[in-house]
């Protein structure tokens, strides 16, 4: 079963993991873990990023095309 991308959860997250290690009051482990945890939070968010635009993209261009047929059509 796959699980919905929550995408502000995600950015809540990586915005915790930021200040904590801004903060630098944690062993250097637990910072390192952080900062893994942080890069794949990220990655995911990029991915849902460029996947939305994508969409747009698509829409737009669909868009684009309908109206580029009907005056096309409103021409003859």
């Amino acid at each position: 079963m796959t699980e919905k991308f929550d995408f502000e959860k995600n950015m809540k997250d990586l915005k915790a993991i930021v200040s904590s290690l801004e903060d630098g009051n944690q062993p250097i482990d637990k910072s390192l873990n952080d900062f893994k945890n942080g890069v794949e939070i990220s990655t995911k968010l990029k991915k849902y990023l460029d996947d939305a635009q994508k969409q747009i993209d698509e829409n737009l261009s669909r868009l684009n095309l309908d109206s580029q047929r009907k005056g096309d059509q409103e021409d003859q």
